[in-house]
């Protein structure tokens, strides 16, 4: 995947939110572009230069985003997750996953990368990109994924 690619995969996730899309299909659509972020992480790679670690991404409120997107994902609601993945196999107790809170956390960051790709430059973006996937919205993303997938097909 080039580096086009990638930003093209997170303004298009980006644009579930922001298109006018029936809500069932636009649940369709952001399956699609969850898929397309998950993929374009295995490709965005970049050093980590002083400047990364310097700059400060704007964030919105996390309750004005909220509110934006719950009316566009009536269906979204909360779901269980194990708290515990890789230990306590089969012991792990469940927690209380929310689909729009990983949504509003998706959307955050990635808005975030864009941000920083148009004014930091490519290579700080990718880091930012790579980065808070494996440190957080990376879990928000599988998570959510997960959800929407059983939602899709009527798993329990």
């Amino acid at each position: 995947m080039t580096r086009d690619e990638i930003l093209g995969a997170m303004t298009s996730f980006l644009s579930v939110i922001e298109r006018s899309l029936r809500p069932e299909h636009r649940e369709v659509v952001l399956r699609e572009a969850l898929d397309r972020l998950a993929l374009a992480s295995h490709f965005a790679e970049a050093p980590l230069d002083g400047r990364s670690a310097s700059w400060s991404p704007p964030h919105p409120a996390d309750d004005s985003l909220r509110a934006r997107i719950a009316p566009l994902f009536p269906g979204l609601g909360y779901y269980n997750v194990a708290s515990e993945l890789a230990e306590r196999v089969g012991e792990s107790p469940l927690v209380v996953g929310d689909a729009l809170d990983d949504l509003v956390d998706i959307v955050k960051d990635i808005q975030a990368v864009v941000t920083c790709w148009e004014t930091a430059g490519e290579a700080e973006a990718l880091w930012l990109f790579r980065f808070g996937f494996t440190s957080h919205w990376g879990t928000h993303l599988r998570s959510l994924q997960l959800y929407l997938h059983a939602r899709a097909h009527g798993l329990s």
